[in-house]
This record gives C-alpha cells, structure tokens and sequence, in this order.
C-alpha cells in the first residue's frame, strides 16, 4: 500500500487492475482501509483511461482514476493515516 500510495494516490489517482473495467468518464466512490484501521476513507474519482487486455502488453489491463476533489486538506488526512500504518 505505502508503494502505491507514494506512486498514485499521492499524485492524486490511483491504478485499478481490472479485466471489466468501467467507462472513461463514469463516476466512482473508492473507500481505503488499511488493516486494524479505523472507518475507511472514502474519495470519490473519476475514471480517465482505460487498459484492456488487447493492450495488455503495454499496460495490464485496468482503469485509471483520478481523484475529484483532492484537496490539501483530504490529501494530509491520507497522509496522516499513511504515516500512522508504516514506516517513513
């Protein structure tokens, strides 16, 4: 999770490996748990590309999302629960 988080959600979206993905432009809500953690936390994104498998060898299949509404504020909660789970 820290990995990912450092790569995608930091950046504000995250990388879904999925063989059904959904359609650029439609509206997802994502909840973030991280083990013996506290309620999930929730950020609503957008899904702005697409991989299918045809495209498999450049990309694994999946969708990209971009997160609406990534403000300074909900990125240092993010941060903040990062932090609390791992080192760094």
């Amino acid at each position: 999770f820290i990995t990912d988080y450092t790569r995608n959600i930091s950046q504000g979206g995250i990388f879904i490996r999925t063989s059904l993905p959904l359609d650029v432009g439609e509206r997802v809500r994502l909840r973030l748990t991280l083990p013996d953690g506290d309620a999930p936390f929730a950020l609503d994104g957008v899904v702005k590309w697409v991989s299918t498998l045809k495209d498999r060898e450049q990309h694994p299949p999946g969708m990209g999302i971009e997160f609406v509404d990534f403000t300074d504020e909900v990125k240092k909660k993010l941060e903040d629960m990062v932090k609390a789970y791992g080192p760094g």
